[in-house]
């Protein structure tokens, strides 16, 4: 075997190795570019991409190729489906999959494929910025002025948690397992090490009342990522798109 045959065998040895991971679309593709960037710094894991039919108008399998396999689903055998999968993980959770998720529904293919891999006790998580009406998305959208329903979709976040599908920012993916032997840690242990970064992440937030004031995506948008030190305090999604441009 020559140099490259030999490289091109230990790549595809090492990827064999990574945990495989099924990435879920909806049919919203807000931040799309920023998720998909920051999916393609997680060296550590092998993806897999499921584009649902309601997806396919937000989603294109040349977009997303880059990040990993694209995979077709018939829709049956949601358990055969997950086999082999060690993480499922939904960037773009809506609304509707939450309501479906949280009542019992199987409706959806990312409701169907999401409770299949709980009951699984495979470790999912999700993106939950749509689903959070005080977002700073869902305030752009005109979305944040109805307290009932704001309360509703806060309940519905509750009760997938209680679930075991782990809802928060970007960091929720950051808080799987890394390390070379991640293969071997249980589902539990894994749930306990992404709650315990959420844990310190929000403990090491200041208190809102010494500085109440968090910049927005948009001022980051309109004044460039440079006019902002590390001590500036910023909105998760300004965070995201910061991150996103000091990467590329």
């Amino acid at each position: 075997m020559n140099e490259q045959q030999i490289e091109a065998l230990v790549k595809r040895v090492l990827a064999g190795m990574q945990p495989r991971t099924l990435v879920v679309l909806g049919g919203d593709a807000d931040y799309q570019s920023l998720i998909i960037a920051r999916l393609q710094q997680c060296q550590q894991r092998r993806f897999s991409i499921y584009i649902p039919p309601s997806a396919t108008a937000a989603h294109s399998a040349i977009q997303w190729q880059e990040v990993g396999e694209i995979l077709t689903w018939d829709g049956s055998d949601p358990v055969q489906f997950l086999s082999g999968f060690e993480a499922v993980w939904l960037p773009f959770l809506d609304p509707a999959t939450l309501a479906e998720i949280a009542n019992g529904l199987f409706g959806s293919p990312g409701a169907v494929l999401v409770q299949t891999a709980l009951m699984k006790g495979i470790p999912t998580a999700a993106l939950d910025y749509q689903c959070r009406l005080d977002s700073e998305l869902n305030q752009l959208k005109g979305l944040a002025n109805n307290p009932a329903m704001t309360a509703r979709l806060t309940a519905q976040r509750q009760t997938v948690q209680a679930l075991g599908l782990t809802l928060g920012s970007i960091a929720v993916f950051d808080a799987e397992p890394q390390e070379q032997g991640c293969q071997s840690l249980s589902t539990n242990e894994r749930a306990t090490n992404a709650i315990t970064t959420n844990v310190r992440t929000n403990a090491s937030v200041p208190a809102e009342s010494a500085s109440p004031r968090f910049i927005t995506l948009s001022e980051v948008m309109e004044q460039g990522i440079a006019a902002f030190s590390e001590q500036d305090r910023l909105t998760d999604l300004a965070q995201e798109y910061v991150k996103a441009q000091q990467a590329s």
